[in-house]
């Protein structure tokens, strides 16, 4: 009997190794291949520079993204009061499906840098772009990490992380690590700043307290844990690469 029951405790333990072992290969078993300029339908207009042009298949079909910048651009009178040095750079992603012969766009973002007379920048973090099905269903999710700096001493760059699955959007968004307070980032360290007692922080030291923090979780609440979890480990793994960009 003892034998019998060992031999069934041993089979369930196999099938359960096996059942995730399969739903880890769902989540990571997407085929993505990049594109060149060449590659892009010619219906789909590029805004600026390519920076970034993937394609992949799940559930929905054919999905296409394509991440590019324009600028930096000098700006005009009628934008601000000028000093005669400010300039702006703007940051497209869009992500496609194709449906037919054509592809529909299934989200996009626009985001920029502007009033910058210093070191300006905006632009994907290398290696950031990560297509994954936390949830197993099919559908897969899109993650892009940004970072936005106009500055002339060593402040931290801002950063943005955005998933998408279908229109669903999520993001985790606050400041990067400069290289000056590297050492900030321990075991024991806190990225989102909702969940910080500032209570008698002074202002120069509240600043401080902002390095490597986001400014809250609010856009995972409704949406399955995987999401949150993934996009923290994402941050904690890009949040300190704030190297010197400029355009």
């Amino acid at each position: 009997m003892k034998t019998r029951v060992f031999i069934y405790m041993l089979l369930i333990s196999i099938i359960s190794c096996k059942q995730t072992e399969n739903q880890n290969k769902i989540s990571t078993d997407y085929k993505v291949t990049d594109l060149i300029l060449k590659d892009i339908p010619v219906n789909i207009l590029i805004k600026g520079e390519l920076l970034l042009a993937k394609k992949w298949n799940d559930k929905n079909g054919e999905n296409l993204l394509i991440v590019s910048r324009k600028g930096p651009i000098k700006e005009t009178e009628n934008e601000v009061e000028l000093s005669g040095k400010e300039r702006y750079v703007e940051l497209f992603g869009e992500q496609y499906i194709k449906k037919g012969n054509d592809f529909k766009l299934l989200w996009d973002i626009y985001d920029s840098e502007r009033h910058c007379t210093v070191d300006l920048w905006i632009g994907l973090l290398p290696n950031s772009i990560k297509i994954t099905d936390l949830d197993n269903d099919g559908i897969t999710e899109t993650t892009m990490i940004y970072k936005l700096s106009c500055r002339g001493d060593v402040s931290p760059s801002r950063m943005k992380l955005l998933i998408h699955e279908n229109d669903i959007t999520m993001g985790l968004r606050g400041l990067m690590i400069p290289k000056t307070g590297i050492d900030k980032i321990d075991s024991g360290f806190e990225p989102d700043l909702s969940k910080i007692d500032t209570t008698g922080i002074s202002e120069s030291d509240m600043y401080k307290e902002l390095y490597g923090r986001y400014e809250n979780e609010n856009d995972f609440k409704d949406n399955p844990k995987e999401f949150l979890n993934y996009a923290k480990k994402m941050w904690m793994e890009f949040v300190d690469q704030d190297d010197f960009l400029q355009l």
